[in-house]
C-alpha cells in the first residue's frame, strides 16, 4: 500500500500478554499498525513467554524490565543498531517515558517521531495527590513539543494538551481507544442464564458489572464508591440485585469492606469477561478521578450493553455516537446515578449500538487515520 510505513516502536513497559486494558489497547494498536506497515516493536521482557509468530510485527525483546532502562543512555546504541539494519524511518513512542531519546535519533538518525498520549500524565498524578506532578509537567511538556506528531486517545486530552503544552494542533491527531472488529461482535450464548448460574443467582435477579485493574488508584476509589454510597441508594431504590465485581490485585483492605455485603461479589480475574459483559443487565463506570479514555467502558459499549457512568468516567467517549446505551451522570450525584440504574432497568435492552460507533472506534480505522497523517505531514 502507497501509505505504508516502516516504523520501529519503543514500549518501556511490559505488555504481553495483554490483560489489562491498557496492555490490550498496545498490543492492539500495534497489532493493526503492523497489518498496514512494516512495524518493528522494541520492548522489555514479557510477563511470561509468549508466541512472536501470533502477532503482525516484528518482537524485539531488548531492554531488561528493570527501573534503570529509563536513563540507560547505551539503549540508544542498540536501538540505532536495529534502526539502520531495519532501515526504520520513523519511530513511535507509546507514552512519554523514554522521551530522551527523541532529540538524539531526530538529530543523528534523522527520523521523525511520533508519540500516543493515553493521559495527560501529569494531571492523572495531580487527581491523585503525588506531590511531583510538576516535575511530569515539564517533561511532559518538552516530550510532545519536540515530537512530530502526538496521538490522543481523548479529544478532551487532546484540547488540554494544545492549550497547557503550547502545541501545534496539526501536529496532534485524536486516535481513540479501539475495538478490534468493524460491527457488533457475536455474543456469548445463553450469556443471561450462564452468568446467572455460575453465581448461583435467581434469573430474576439484576445483575450489575464493574471490572477493571484493580491496582491502579481510580478503579479501587470506584470499587470502594459502588460498597458505600451506591450500594446505599441502590438499597433503598430496588428489592433485591447483585454486583459483580472483576478485575485483579483488588487491595486487601477493600475486598475485606465487600465480604459483609451479600449483593457485592469480588470475582477477580476472570477468563472470559465478554459473558459477564453480555449476561449481565448494566455496566456501572463509576471513575471520578485519573485520566483518558476508559477502556472497559468502550469494550462494553461494543457489544451493545448499558453503561452508567460518571461524567470522568466516561471522558474521551464520544456520546454522539452511542446511541442510548451510554448515560452520564455528574460526578458524586450517587442518587442520580442509583435512578439512572433502575431506569435502564425499567427501559431493558432494545436493539443494537449505532455503525457510528465502530466507524469511530474500531482499530482499521484508527490506524488508517494515522497512516494519513504521518503522509500529510510528510514524515
Amino acid at each position: 500500500m502507497s501509505s505504508s510505513k516502516n516504523i520501529f516502536a519503543i514500549i518501556s513497559y511490559p505488555f504481553l500478554p495483554a490483560t489489562t486494558g491498557g496492555e490490550i489497547s498496545t498490543m492492539n494498536i500495534l497489532n493493526f499498525m503492523g497489518k498496514k506497515n512494516k512495524l518493528s516493536v522494541f520492548t522489555v521482557e514479557p510477563y511470561r513467554e509468549v508466541d512472536s509468530k501470533s502477532f503482525d510485527f516484528e518482537l524485539i525483546i531488548g531492554m531488561p524490565f528493570k527501573a534503570s532502562r529509563y536513563l540507560n543512555f547505551f539503549l540508544l546504541f542498540k536501538v540505532f543498531k536495529l534502526m539502520k539494519e531495519r532501515k526504520s524511518e520513523i519511530v513511535f513512542f507509546d507514552q512519554p517515558w523514554m522521551a530522551w531519546m527523541i532529540p538524539f535519533i531526530q538529530l543523528f538518525g534523522k527520523k521523525k517521531v511520533f508519540i500516543r498520549s493515553n493521559n495527560i500524565e501529569y494531571l492523572r498524578f495531580k487527581s491523585m495527590g503525588k506531590t511531583w506532578w510538576s516535575l511530569m509537567y515539564m517533561y511532559e511538556k518538552f516530550a510532545y513539543k519536540i515530537a512530530d506528531l502526538v496521538i490522543f486517545v481523548s479529544d478532551i486530552d487532546q484540547a488540554k494538551a494544545i492549550n497547557e503544552f503550547d502545541l501545534n494542533e496539526n501536529k496532534t491527531l485524536l486516535t481513540p481507544y479501539g475495538v478490534p472488529f468493524e460491527s457488533e461482535p457475536t455474543k456469548r450464548e445463553n450469556a443471561k442464564a450462564r452468568l446467572h448460574e455460575l453465581h448461583n443467582l435467581p434469573i430474576e435477579t439484576p445483575v450489575f458489572l464493574f471490572f477493571a485493574t484493580m491496582s491502579y488508584g481510580p478503579n479501587y476509589e470506584a470499587v470502594e464508591l459502588i460498597a458505600g454510597p451506591i450500594y446505599e441508594e441502590l438499597m433503598k431504590k430496588i428489592p433485591s440485585f447483585h454486583i459483580l465485581i472483576c478485575g485483579k490485585n483488588l487491595p486487601k483492605s477493600i475486598e475485606e469492606k465487600l465480604n459483609p455485603l451479600k449483593e457485592i461479589t469480588y470475582c477477580g480475574f476472570v477468563d472470559d469477561i465478554e459473558l459477564y459483559i453480555d449476561g449481565a443487565d448494566l455496566m456501572l463506570n463509576p471513575i471520578i478521578s485519573g485520566g483518558g479514555i476508559k477502556t472497559k467502558a468502550v469494550d462494553t459499549l461494543s457489544r451493545s450493553q448499558a453503561v452508567i457512568s460518571t461524567k470522568t468516567g466516561a471522558e474521551g467517549i464520544n456520546p454522539k455516537v452511542c446511541g442510548d446505551f451510554l448515560t452520564i451522570v455528574e460526578d458524586h450525584n450517587w442518587n442520580k446515578f442509583a435512578e439512572e440504574i433502575v431506569h435502564q432497568l425499567q427501559k431493558g435492552k432494545t436493539g443494537e449500538i449505532p455503525l457510528s460507533f465502530f466507524e469511530t472506534y474500531s482499530w482499521p480505522g484508527i490506524i488508517e487515520n494515522i497512516n494519513k497523517k504521518i503522509k500529510e505531514l510528510s514524515f
